[in-house]
């Protein structure tokens, strides 16, 4: 049923606004917007202040809505009458200008509450009316009041709102309020094909970890970086021209290089995953091991939603593609490292039906878990834990009886007895970043372990760690494919039997090898220093980052960052330095009594000095025949003594002193590309390698020119 208010009953409401939330309701009921069983009321303005601002936006008539004026109340009329069933939906139609999250919240009385799903409510300044729809929970009896306030500092422009007893026949918020992850998976499935082991078969670890505005997860940018402001954490930009438009967000106002506005995909549709999973089928990819790193955030847990999980299942039925969990500890505390483990995987399998998925991946009928990172000495986990919670994915007399793979250090043979014989209790193992795949394929045969080969077809994080551009450090060049199919032979020259490449989606890390654009964004540039401080004698996994004015730190016992202790820390200082003109500059570092101190540009290292007692002169100087910019990177630990950390130079005709912040700027980042091949040069790799390690092409073959 749809219940007509009849507007213009309400003296204050200006014709054409009566007509455009007539001309909305009529378009919604011809396209099918509002059920046929459902009530929809069109709420009004709460208030003489709401009343007093009305204006046009363009050619729009709205309702002005800013936070200092307290934002927007809206009720319905008096006889407007809902049947509400747990919950209600809401639809706010506004003007989509600026940026920023809208802020909606349902009140009676003095109880409040938010949407707990919902699409569409950041803004994404497209300068078009915009429709953000939602889901309420009901806290108290009755029709609510509609409180919205936009995001700070900003003014929003409404032109309607709409609650409805039932959801808006919406597929896309129809995914957003569904729970795909209760129970199995009763979609169209495409049997694998030999899902009985994992011998000649190529697997890919798969992160699944992008967001964006306005998916399903409602979470914001998330491993792309703050796009908003043009930061970014991935070294690769997606080559966007294969997905579907409606799981791509526009990139605020980011633009590539030929000046194209950027988009970016979110994991959370499910849109996203069928097309990696047919990418994977069309390259004679098996599969894929989806990385679950072990959190208080899981379903099982807290109750939060499972998107990815949820997508991967359909996606692998829907392709013909086999999948399994990946476990990854990092920074999970041991202590609660089994019980997790043991509560997720019993939800798995009871309530997410994971083994009755044929295309769950198997190893003569035993189910195919791969826990990452337990022996890895950073991650902190005892060998006690990690040997029970082997023990419980292999003899569990519920949950057991699985095929177990672990993933250990790369330096595996190094590591103590105890260590050792943790992994002889895996089915197989997995050492990270080995390229001793001859030794490895030997001493696992010994060991009686199979032994999977991993393999990556680069290295980068210049965006991820803010590393100076034109800085080669942390960076494992791609050579248009040469690197990576220099792994691929070797390992099929060692006789392995399998692949794991990492990474099948890790833009983050330049370790992806689906495809990617060769018309990125440009590198970020502001004025300035980057600096990372990190407690600790030596650089953490994490640090805090803070932009400087100059390349200057006092030491004087200050905190140089937000929770870093102000003596003993390491801090990594870089960017770009402006060389004015032509001629020859000799670089220094003043620091503290007893400190050490590294400057390096490009490949060249200028200064490496222990244990400062005074200034440190660069042994070699930097000589350019014109204007020209250069990287730096500043590496300093500090330790007790006063003082203060100076990066200096002496320019042509002037004496040393301190490096000027006129010339300083923190660029830093980078972006890899294609190197003149095709955007899926690494998948059409991937499946050469496959058929190297099945004996169907040689491992002798060189590389292949693109086509």
């Amino acid at each position: 049923m749809m219940l007509s208010i009849p507007m213009d009953s309400f003296p204050f409401f200006p014709v054409s606004l009566v007509r455009l939330v007539r001309a909305i309701l009529l378009v919604l009921c011809l396209c099918g917007f509002a059920k046929a069983d459902a009530t929809e009321v069109s709420m009004v303005p709460a208030g003489k202040l709401a009343q007093s601002r009305i204006s046009t936006y363009g050619s729009q008539t709205v309702w002005e809505c800013d936070r200092k004026n307290g934002g927007l109340s809206f009720q319905a009329p008096a006889t407007a009458l809902l049947q509400l069933r747990g919950a209600l939906y809401a639809e706010v139609t506004y003007f989509d200008a600026g940026y920023g999250k809208i802020d909606v919240r349902a009140k009676w009385g003095s109880i409040s509450t938010a949407p707990d799903r919902y699409l569409g409510l950041s803004r994404m300044d497209t300068n078009k009316l915009a429709v953000a729809r939602m889901r309420i929970l009901l806290k108290a009896g009755g029709v609510p009041v509609i409180q919205i306030n936009p995001p700070v500092g900003q003014p929003l422009w409404i032109a309607s709102v709409t609650l409805s007893d039932l959801p808006f026949a919406d597929p896309h918020f129809a995914y957003v309020i569904s729970n795909p992850w209760d129970g199995p998976y009763t979609g169209p499935t495409v049997k694998a094909p030999d899902n009985t082991t994992l011998k000649g078969k190529v697997m890919v670890g798969y992160q699944g970890w992008f967001r964006t505005p306005n998916d399903p997860a409602g979470r914001g940018w998330v491993h792309w970086g703050d796009i908003e402001h043009g930061h970014f954490t991935t070294d690769m930009w997606p080559d966007i021209s294969q997905y579907p438009a409606n799981v791509l967000e526009k990139a605020a106002s980011v633009r590539t290089l030929s000046g194209k506005q950027g988009y970016l995909f979110s994991s959370a549709w499910p849109e996203v995953e069928d097309v990696h999973f047919r990418w994977m089928r069309e390259h004679d990819i098996a599969g894929a091991f989806m990385q679950r790193f072990v959190s208080d955030n899981f379903h099982s847990i807290n109750g939060g939603p499972e998107w990815v999980l949820a997508n991967v299942r359909a996606a692998a039925d829907r392709q013909g593609r086999i999948w399994a969990i990946e476990y990854d500890v990092s920074g999970y505390p041991d202590a609660r490292l089994l019980e997790t483990l043991k509560k997720d995987w019993s939800w798995l399998v009871d309530d997410f039906g994971l083994l009755k998925d044929p295309n769950y991946a198997r190893v003569g009928g035993k189910p195919v878990i791969f826990i990452w990172g337990m022996p890895f000495p950073d991650r902190k986990i005892s060998v006690g834990t990690a040997n029970a919670v082997v023990d419980f994915f292999k003899n569990d007399p519920k949950y057991g009886g699985n095929y177990v793979i672990g993933g250990i250090p790369g330096n595996w043979r190094g590591m103590d007895p105890a260590w050792q014989d943790h992994i002889k209790r895996y089915d197989a193992a997995l050492p990270w970043m080995s390229q001793s795949y001859a030794a490895d394929v030997a001493d696992f045969k010994k060991m009686g372990v199979t032994y999977y080969p991993h393999v990556k077809p680069g290295f980068s994080w210049a965006n991820l760690k803010h590393i100076p551009t034109g800085d080669p450090s942390a960076y494992t060049p791609r050579q248009g494919g040469l690197y990576y199919w220099g792994l691929l032979t070797k390992a099929a020259q060692a006789g392995v039997d399998r692949l794991f490449v990492g990474m099948f989606d890790e833009y983050d890390e330049g370790t992806a090898i689906m495809p990617m654009s060769d018309d990125p964004p440009p590198t970020p540039s502001e004025p300035g220093v980057g600096a990372t401080f990190y407690n600790g004698a030596r650089a953490a996994e994490n640090g805090q980052f803070v932009r400087l004015p100059s390349a200057t730190v006092p030491l004087n016992g200050t905190p140089p960052a937000r929770g870093i202790s102000p003596n003993e820390f390491y801090a990594k200082l870089g960017g770009v330095i402006s060389l004015p003109g032509a001629g020859t500059y000799h670089f220094a570092i003043q620091g503290a009594q007893g400190d050490d101190a590294m400057l390096v540009s490009g490949t060249t290292k200028l200064i490496d000095a222990k244990n400062l007692q005074g200034v440190a002169m660069a042994k070699v100087p930097v000589t350019v025949s014109a204007a020209s910019t250069i990287p730096y990177r500043l590496e300093y630990r500090h330790h007790t003594a006063g003082g203060t950390l100076q990066l200096l130079w002496q320019s042509p005709g002037s004496e040393l002193q301190p490096v000027p912040q006129s010339v300083l700027k923190d660029a830093w980042g980078r972006f890899i590309t294609n190197e003149g091949r095709p955007s899926d040069w690494y998948l059409t790799l991937t499946a050469l390698g496959e058929e190297m390690i099945t004996g169907r092409l040689s491992p002798n073959t060189p590389m292949p020119q693109p086509r």
